[in-house]
């Protein structure tokens, strides 16, 4: 008979409690004030959303559709403008103020992880422009899209994650890795420039010499935490001429070796190749991106696969690097190869489920014995109700190491390798908000992560608990160490001096 440790319980209990909050939000929630509705006429009716409209129900999820918090108002923001505006009457009703670009938030942070928030809508403020070697970018542009827009404007890339429906605004502002940073860091380490809406409705901009302490804490801490960003500044780059993907496939019974391979793989791997290893039920699948043609790609993972038993079946793709991107991008719908399908306009669709739940553990060396046992106990568990379940095995190192820990407010520039554990219950094309959770899978994930967190202490593993921020979870212990450790100083006083009514709060926000 299994009995279930302390901290697994503990966890389950957190999570059915966040899980009722959001059940009964529905009934909670507060109504905008007249006031507040007067000072916001100015945007307009269509801008304005409240529970009364019907935009206002297709607006007021996001893309997890576990949450359903409902917020006082919904702004769809078209221009700097309408986000100044919304911002200042906010401020002035004591109304948190979160903002959404993608809305993937783990959380439903974005939707404010509350009743009663403003939500403010980027999704419109959209737009790309490459002008010598920069590239300005809308905060509200989906990374498919992005990826599309620099490529059509002289081949050029960044280096960001593979979801096409994830918001850069989320994904840059917590760090921002991808199947390109061991080449190229972080996609916080190519933006020189944040342009931002303050807790007055004020546009400031911060760079390395202008507003240098605001500049630190966006890059790394500062989704949602000082104001309302707007438009990105980065350095983008020529994609490679040739760059080739690939996949291999194990069975899960040969877990062992293929992990030990995987981690001791870390420190050979050329900066040219970006990897990551899922682990399921189904088996083991290595994939990545070679910056380079496949011979030279057979080269440069040699280390690995001659180390490792030999794989099921392997998929060697050599081509551009916007298919590369396309392939990994997990679209449904439309034509097979269409890199247009990046921009998810219909009959694309992203293939994310709706419904789904996720951790993370930062690892700072290579992987111990113990830690690949459990990895091999855990991803051949299938709870009941789950469409897919996983646990995917990055590799980091490489130019993410090139920034100094104390540059941005990003502080796990030397993990070795970044687990992400996610469970989904849900891949319909067009589900329903508010379905129950799968409580197997909230099991398998809570009873998972409570074993890893042992391990991680009992197999000596140097320093505290880390969690990667974009993976944010409610439940990982003493988070603000876990996502932000020495930096959390620095961003309070940030918070202090430029939000010091906090009107940009949610659950985990930088707190005064």
């Amino acid at each position: 008979m299994h009995i279930p440790s302390t901290s697994s319980v503990l966890l389950l209990l957190v999570s059915l409690t966040l899980s009722s909050i959001s059940s009964v939000s529905e009934a909670a929630a507060p109504g905008p004030s007249a006031d507040f509705l007067k000072c916001l006429k100015p945007l307009g009716s269509s801008k304005v959303l409240t529970a009364k409209d019907t935009a206002y129900q297709q607006q007021r999820y996001a893309f997890d559709l576990r949450y359903t918090y409902k917020p006082s108002v919904i702004i769809m923001a078209k221009s700097v403008g309408d986000v100044q505006t919304a911002v200042k009457c906010a401020a002035a009703a004591k109304i948190a103020v979160a903002p959404r670009s993608g809305g993937h938030s783990f959380e439903g942070y974005s939707i404010g992880g509350q009743d009663g928030s403003m939500v403010l809508d980027l999704t419109a403020m959209n737009s790309v422009k490459v002008k010598g070697n920069k590239a300005t970018v809308g905060s509200g542009i989906r990374l498919g899209k992005l990826y599309l827009d620099l490529y059509n404007q002289g081949g050029w890339t960044i280096n960001a994650g593979t979801c096409p429906s994830v918001g850069i605004g989320g994904h840059a502002l917590g760090g921002g890795f991808g199947l390109l940073s061991r080449k190229y860091g972080l996609l916080v380490d190519r933006i020189v420039e944040i342009e931002m809406v303050n807790a007055k409705g004020e546009v400031v901009k911060a760079s390395a010499s202008s507003n240098p302490d605001l500049f630190y804490s966006l890059r790394g801490a500062g989704g949602g935490s000082f104001g309302v960003v707007t438009s990105f500044t980065i350095l983008p780059f020529k994609a490679a001429t040739k760059a080739t993907s690939f996949s291999y496939e194990w069975k899960i019974k040969d877990y062992a070796a293929v992990l030990k391979a995987y981690t001791n793989y870390q420190s050979k791997a050329t900066r040219e190749i970006g990897v990551e290893m899922n682990v399921g039920p189904s088996g083991l699948e290595l994939y990545g991106i070679f910056q380079g043609n496949k011979a030279d790609q057979a080269k440069a993972l040699a280390p690995f696969l001659n180390a490792a038993p030999k794989p099921l079946h392997g998929d060697v793709r050599e081509g551009r690097q916007i298919d590369a991107q396309l392939r990994f991008a997990f679209i449904e719908g439309g034509k097979e190869g269409d890199i247009n399908g990046l921009s998810l306009k219909s009959p694309f669709r992203a293939g994310d489920s709706h419904y789904t739940k996720g951790k993370s553990i930062v690892y700072p060396s290579a992987l111990k014995d113990s830690t690949i046992a459990l990895l091999g106990k855990w991803g051949a568990k299938k709870p009941a109700g789950a469409t897919a379940n996983y646990i995917i095995v990055d590799l980091w190192g490489g130019a993410v190491q090139d920034t100094a820990v104390d540059a941005t407010s990003f502080i796990h520039r030397n993990a070795h390798t970044v687990f992400e554990f996610v469970v989904e219950w849900d891949q319909s094309a067009k589900p329903k908000p508010g379905k129950a959770d799968c409580k197997d899978c909230l099991k398998w994930m809570n009873d998972m992560y409570a074993e890893f967190l042992a391990d991680f202490k009992s197999a000596g593993y140097a320093g505290p608990l880390r969690g990667y921020q974009n993976y944010i979870d409610a439940e990982i212990p003493n988070w603000q160490d876990a996502y932000y450790g020495s930096a959390m100083t620095r961003l309070k006083k940030t918070k202090a001096a430029v939000d010091p009514a906090n009107v940009f709060r949610f659950p985990q926000s930088i707190p005064l």
